[in-house]
């Protein structure tokens, strides 16, 4: 839904109330609750009224990357401004073919059966929970967004980018993300920008670029935070890395060792020591196995072991 669209600093700029782009975070915070604060109560409400519906969306998590696979990906660059019911008709007619090149810029496969569940599932919780929900934050991110539009035309994009996070850094010529790495953007090369908001996003920074275009959103609060518990999650993976031998461990893996007997060899000690300590850090999420022949082999979870830094960094600022 575009609120308006002008041109500032040699960039055309667009400001929307993104239904969908809310319908997914949304997800996303109950596939993860730990990790919002701001929308504690909110999941707490949810999942209270509707534990099966939340079990779907944490079931399919891990393949949806957290139910932002959508809105995470080029194409969702076609989807941006379609209200939510369009954009389930949208992808009811894209073959497994589409969804898959997708899913494989974030490195994930989906299966027919996976397809058919991700729009099942997308389509209860709207009819169940968010199209309420929808109603009622429509109207409030629209009064706030032209709030934003105001403090945009007065002093221009970039100085409004600078309120959004700690951790985007807007420079003399360049836009700095601070992530699990550093991702910087020139200014001159970003000739689209997209201006949003969001109820849901909070703690995280978004980042969104594709090509000369950027994604901008602002988190906004709408609870009081309940007292501030560090997430389950994180605790099990400094808990899991906060050993001697586990570390020496996840140091092979980073290596290519992959078997328990590999792993028992060249650290000096039993297979059941070196399968506690692998249970230890699967439960952690450090560490995924898979069959292979008579053999389990076992490799590390980048997608977790490179947000170490990041998980920690925003644990320290945001709280």
């Amino acid at each position: 839904m575009i609120l308006d669209q002008w041109k500032s600093e040699g960039m055309d700029v667009t400001i929307s109330y993104l239904p969908v782009w809310e319908l997914c975070y949304s997800m996303h915070v109950l596939s993860e609750p730990d990790h919002h604060l701001y929308r504690r109560k909110w999941s707490k409400r949810v999942e209270e009224e509707f534990p099966d519906l939340v079990k779907r969306i944490r079931d399919y998590s891990e393949v949806t990357c957290q139910w932002t696979l959508f809105i995470d990906v080029p194409v969702w660059s076609e989807m941006r401004q379609m209200e939510i019911p369009e954009f389930f008709a949208f992808l009811r007619k894209k073959e497994i073919f589409w969804w898959n090149q997708a899913a494989e810029t974030l490195g994930k496969k989906l299966t027919i059966l996976e397809r058919r569940d991700i729009l099942g599932i997308f389509q209860d919780y709207y009819e169940q929970i968010f199209r309420r929900e929808e109603m009622i934050l429509r109207a409030y991110l629209v009064r706030v967004l032209e709030r934003e539009r105001e403090f945009c035309i007065e002093h221009g994009v970039w100085e409004w980018c600078k309120t959004i996070h700690e951790r985007m850094r807007v420079e003399e010529t360049q836009v700095r993300y601070l992530k699990n790495r550093d991702f910087v953007y020139q200014k001159k090369d970003i000739r689209r920008i997209y201006l949003t908001a969001s109820t849901f996003l909070e703690p995280h920074l978004w980042l969104y670029q594709h090509d000369t275009e950027l994604e901008v959103v602002k988190s906004i609060r709408v609870e009081q935070p309940e007292d501030y518990h560090l997430p389950e999650q994180t605790v099990l993976v400094f808990k899991a890395l906060g050993d001697r031998s586990r570390l020496n461990i996840v140091r092979l893996l980073f290596r290519g060792v992959k078997t328990t007997q590999e792993l028992a060899a060249k650290l000096g000690l039993s297979e059941a020591a070196v399968s506690k300590h692998l249970k230890i850090l699967s439960e952690a999420k450090l560490v995924k196995k898979k069959a292979s022949g008579h053999y389990m082999e076992y490799t590390l979870n980048m997608e977790v072991v490179d947000f170490i830094p990041y998980t920690f960094y925003e644990m320290l600022t945001r709280f």
